[in-house]
Formats: C-alpha cells, structure tokens, sequence
C-alpha cells in the first residue's frame, strides 16, 4: 500500500493562522527560520490521522496564544487533507471547536468544553468510527516508525530490539544447534530451563563448588600434619598393656597405706580449690583498671577516626579547590572571548534591498551591548563565587588542621593514661595459704616415700601405671590417625569428584556461550542483510559477564554517530520497514539541513530545513 498526501491545509492550528501545502504526491521541501511552523505542518498531519503530535501527545496546545499567553477564543481549528491511498484519492478534515453554554439565571456564556468534529469525503462521522477507519488504514505505531525517521530510534532498545526481531525474523534455536555439531548435547543440559535461567543455576553451582574446592587442600594439608610419626603395631602396645595390668593388680593385691593416700588426694584438691580461689581474687582486683583502659581505648580509637575523617575532608577539599580554580581560568578565557566579540550590522535590509532606518541599527547596537555586558556580568559573578568557595574551604582546611594537631595531643595523653593506669595493676603474689597446702601435699607423699612396708610396692605401682599410661596414649593416637587418615581419603575423594564436576559445568558454560556466539552471528547478519547502511549490533560480549543482549546501529563499525548520520540511520530504517509491511506513506524529515546527503527511500519525503533567510515559511515541490 502506497499514501501520498496530495494536499495539507492549517486554519488556526497552533501558530499558524493560515497555511496550504499542496505537495500534490510529489516531495517537497519547506525552509523556515525556528518557529516558523515547519514541525507543526507533521503535527497537523499526524493529529488529523490519530490525534497527537509527532511526539505522540494528545494533550498539547492546538490553540494559538495571544500576546499575553492566554488562548485565543472563539475559533475554529481545522486541518484538511488530501491523501492518495494506492492512487484512490481520500479527503479527511477535522474540526477542533470551543463549546459555550449559557448557564441558568446568567445571560453570559462561558466555556465549558471542547468537541472535535470528523468527515471523510465530505461526510460527518463520529469519532469511534474514525478511529476505526484510520485504525484499519495503517496501524498508528507502523505509521510513526515509517513516517517519522527519529521515531525508531527514540524508542527504549528493547523494543527496537523487538521490532528487529519481527520484522527481519529471529533463528530458532533449533536452527543454531544444527548449525554446530558441538552443540547437540545443549538441549539435555538445558531440560526445560531457559538458556538465561540454566546459566544462573550453573553459576551457583559453580560457586559452591570452587569455593569447597578451596577449602578441601588447606584441611587436606592440616589433617596430614597432625599425623604422628611412625609408630608400633597396635597388636603389640595392646598386647603391652595387658601384661601391665596383670602386674599393676598383682601390686595392688598387696594392699597399704589407704589413708594415706586418700589423705594426699583430699590435701590436692584443696589445694587446687585455693589456687583457683586467689587467681580469682587477683582478676577481681585489676577488673576495675582493666575497665579504664577499655574506656581509654575506646576514646582513643574515636579521636582517632576523627582525625582521619578530616584529613579525608581536607584532601577532598584540595580537590574541589583545584577544580575551582580550573573552573575559573575557563571562565577567563570565556570572558575574553565574550569581550572581544562585535557585531556586524547590515544596513541593507537583505529582503527588499532598501536602507535599514538607522533607529534600528542603533537599538541592534543597544541590545547587543546590554547582552554583552550582562553575558560578561554573569561570568565575573560566576568567578567571584568560585573564589569565594576557594576562600573558604582554604580557611576550613587550616581549621581542620589545627583540629587534627590538637586530636593528637588528646590521644598523646590518653595513651599515658594507660600507663598510669598499668602502674596500678595488682601483680600476683604468692600465698601463705597456698605455701602451707603445698608443704602438706609434699609432707604426705613423702611419708608415702618413707614408709617400709610400702615403698617399694608404691615406686612399682608408680613406674607400672605411667607406663601404662604412655602405652594408652600410644593407643589413642593410633585410633586418631586412623580416622584422620579415613577423613584425608574421604577429602581426596570429594575433591576428585569436584573437580570433575566443576569441569562438567565449565564445559556446559562453553557450550552455551558458543551457542550464544553462533547466535549473535547468525542474528546480527539476517538483520543486517535487511539494511543498507545502518549495522545493527544486537549482543554485546562482555569478557566476564558473558553476552548481554542490545541494540546499537553503528555505521562503517562506529556507534558515535553524527546527526546527519542518526538521520539516515532512519531513512535506512524507514526503507527496510517499509519494504516489510509492503506499506510506504509520508515521510517528514525534520532539521534536513543537518544531512547534505540524506539516504534516498521509495516514500513521499518532505525536508524541513532550518534557514534565518526565510523568516515566514517557504515551500519548494519536487
């Protein structure tokens, strides 16, 4: 389907008070100064198929102002149009107007709403129906992206993305696998997940796994050194002990001294009960010096911090200092710049060729003085402030460091509080009580030592259970490193199987990044290959983070596109979507005098050039 606009009529459309465009399916090119009107002649357009503006407002100000801003009242806002639809002439009008009521008991009228009238051919419908005709004539969104080179592009990328995808066709995935043997095996890796959602479960699981992969070695490592050094068999030290307790019973058979012994253990555990008691005593004595020099310390560290964070706030403020006075030398430089400036006036009016009444000449000197020397005024305040600032934080860095000195002293004599504070520490001394306990345990064992009858059989027993003592102990530890030898193998073991897992889950990464790659290839070309000039860059590799999905154009491998490269980034677009929907309508390309050389496409184009030398707007056909 092809849509020419045979003619464009305005009457009291926003600014415009007047206007016929009457391009008659031929393009066109309309100049103008800013403001002239050259955007509205798209907003007319636009708001007569659907209802907005070229910026997609319903909301906006049709009506013209007056000189004080207010509307003007009591017009009718009217756009007219002739469109050829596939060679079938078609003409729309709409009617914005103003509806007055006169309430009750008042014989003034005032304004209470608005109606828009519609016909086609001449014939008045109502809105839903012309919504409906339009609606089924182009879909709205189509007719922007086909009409309007800046509306794709103004769209968030995710949606241009989409519009890509649709209209040049995404690759199944399917398609991709087949496209590389090496990637037969991903649909079982995937199950029913999404690519996305197995890459996030793979990557936990990588993370749990590397991080117990790291741990494993270190216990590994400290489990083998606790192992003992190489000992007898366990057969002969239980063999040992079992001939030592025979003779340790065969000793006590022979049974002396009792009391004795029951009086040596009752001296040792008072004994072990007032040496508890005392070192108690001297903890409770120090707890209070032990508090202080907590509170002290605390103090310490506060100051501290303190001093660090105005340092941080001085070398902050050397920054902004610096920044400052950077800022200000620019500002010189503009100044001079600005100072030096002069203004050439005509004399000749460059329209009708006439003298300009000096009047004028001299009020264009006057206005052009006062800007200057309001410009040079806003730029020696701009520089007095950033001095003033400069001022200031210059005398809150001396400030801060005076502050800084006298934290110093503060922590300085903190610090020999807690010396003093050490000086008063209750020291350990030894007990008279303790003494006395000692010399009775010692006294009891040595009558145990004396005694005839016993002596020997006590040294026999003594000898006899330290030795089966040493035996036990040799026995523990066998027990200990045969089961720290199991946990080392069972460590092994567990790390083998990690490590097989953690490659098994690298290969799957692998995989799904080559998959993606083989994608991003396959994709970005069958977009590609739907465009002229414009490259669209729809997956972004990132080094660790793997591929994000975009959509960027670039042009000859560059994405910092020019403005007259942006508008045939348009065009290109406008050209290929046109192509796809089989639908090719007005173009309006709005600042054309930015693009010398703007891509030439199958639709009815208008140019709106922004030209100072056509102050009313002006019209060429062709």
């Amino acid at each position: 389907m092809e849509i020419k606009l045979k003619r464009l009529e305005l009457r009291d459309f926003k600014k415009i008070k007047k206007f016929s465009f009457e391009p008659n399916g031929r393009d066109a090119t309309v100049l103008g100064a800013n403001k002239a009107g050259k955007t509205t002649l798209a907003d007319a357009f636009n708001w007569l198929l659907f209802g907005k503006d070229t910026l997609g407002r319903a909301d906006f100000g049709i009506k013209g102002n007056d000189e004080s801003g207010q509307a003007i009242p009591n017009l009718d806002h009217i756009v007219k149009a002739v469109i050829e639809i596939d060679g079938k002439p078609l003409d729309l009008q709409k009617t914005y107007r103003e509806k007055w009521t006169k309430k009750r008991g008042s014989a003034k009228r005032t304004l209470t709403s608005h109606t828009t009238e519609h016909s086609i051919d001449g014939v008045p419908i109502q809105k839903k129906e012309w919504d409906s005709r339009m609606g089924a004539l182009i879909n709205e969104d189509i007719f922007k992206l086909l009409t309007l080179p800046s509306f794709f592009s103004s769209m968030p990328w995710q949606r241009c993305r989409a519009t890509l995808l649709e209209v040049c066709g995404d690759i199944p995935d399917r398609d991709v696998i087949a496209s590389d043997e090496a990637l037969s095996a991903l649909p079982d890796i995937l199950g029913d997940r999404s690519l996305e959602d197995q890459r996030k479960v793979i990557a936990g699981k990588k993370k749990r796994v590397n991080d117990r992969l790291k741990e494993i070695p270190a216990r590994i490592d400290e489990l083998s050194r606790s192992l003992p050094e190489e000992m007898a068999p366990r057969k002969t030290i239980e063999a040992y002990i079992r001939n030592l307790d025979s003779k340790i019973q065969a000793a006590k058979d022979d049974t002396v001294l009792p009391g004795l012994r029951k009086e040596l253990a009752e001296a040792q555990t008072k004994l072990a009960e007032t040496q508890a008691k005392y070192a108690k005593g001297v903890r409770e004595a120090n707890k209070g010096i032990d508090k202080k020099v907590e509170g002290i310390d605390k103090e310490i560290k506060k100051l501290q911090k303190q001093a660090k964070d105005l340092e941080w706030d001085n070398n902050q403020a050397v920054t902004v200092i610096g920044r400052n006075k950077e800022t200000v030398a620019g500002l010189g430089a503009t100044y001079a710049t600005v100072r030096a400036r002069k203004q050439v006036y005509d004399e000749i009016c460059p329209t009708c060729n006439q003298p300009i009444p000096s009047d004028q000449i001299e009020a264009a000197r006057k206005q052009f003085n006062e800007n200057q020397a309001i410009e040079l005024g806003s730029i020696q305040a701009d520089g007095k402030k950033l001095k003033a600032g400069n001022e200031i934080l210059q005398k809150t860095i001396k400030e801060d460091e005076g502050k800084i000195k006298s934290l110093a002293i503060e922590v300085t004599a903190y610090e020999k509080s807690i010396k003093e504070e050490e000086e008063d520490r209750v020291e350990a001394k030894p007990s008279i009580e303790i003494a006395h306990l000692k010399e009775q345990v010692a006294h009891i064992e040595d009558e145990i030592k004396e005694h005839r009858i016993e002596k020997d059989l006590q040294k026999t027993l003594h000898i006899l259970e330290t030795d089966r003592q040493a035996e036990q102990a040799k026995l523990a530890k066998h027990d200990a490193a045969l089961s720290t030898k199991k946990r080392i193998k069972e460590l092994e073991i567990e790390e083998k199987n990690l490590a097989g897992e953690y490659e098994e889950l690298e290969m799957q990464i692998f995989l799904m990044e080559k998959f993606i790659v083989s994608k991003v290839n396959l994709l970005e070309d069958q977009v590609n290959s739907k465009f002229e000039l414009v490259k669209w860059k729809l997956f972004d590799i990132q080094v660790n983070e793997g591929v994000k999905e975009c959509c960027i154009p670039m042009l000859n491998g560059s994405t910092d596109l020019s403005n007259s490269e942006r508008i045939n980034v348009g065009l290109d677009g406008i050209r290929t979507f046109s192509k796809h929907y089989n639908i090719y309508v007005p173009t309006w390309l709005d600042n054309a005098e930015s693009n010398t050389h703007p891509l030439e496409i199958p639709s009815q184009t208008f140019k709106l050039v922004v030209s100072e030398d056509y102050p009313e707007m002006e019209v060429s056909y062709g």
